[in-house]
């Protein structure tokens, strides 16, 4: 899966912040090209190994993929794979439960 050009596809459809109608309410998709970064910065591989984050709900969750594309939150403070929820089986079907921005 490449996590990129989904994440950009959702920005270019105008999904990059805003009520989200599952847990956690609120999202923020984070731009592509700093994916990389952030999730460097959360220690992702360390703390969550086999996710990769692409947003969050701008409070203390942040929305990340499985290996296989499954859609979940994780907090970002006791980050832990045992405490991921999922969404969504795909960030293509996560669209469903956003508001778009106009």
């Amino acid at each position: 899966m490449d996590i990129e050009a989904a994440v950009k596809a959702l920005r270019d459809e105008g999904y990059i912040e805003g009520e989200l109608f599952v847990n956690p309410l609120w999202y923020i998709i984070w731009e592509p090209d700093y994916l990389a970064e952030y999730n460097k910065d959360y220690e992702l591989d360390k703390y969550a190994p086999g996710f990769t984050a692409f947003g969050s709900n701008g409070g203390n969750e942040i929305l990340v993929v499985d290996e296989k594309g499954a859609v979940y939150t994780i907090p970002a403070i006791g980050m832990d794979p045992k405490y991921a929820d999922k969404i969504s089986k795909r960030i293509s079907e996560l669209r469903k439960f956003m508001e778009r921005n106009t």
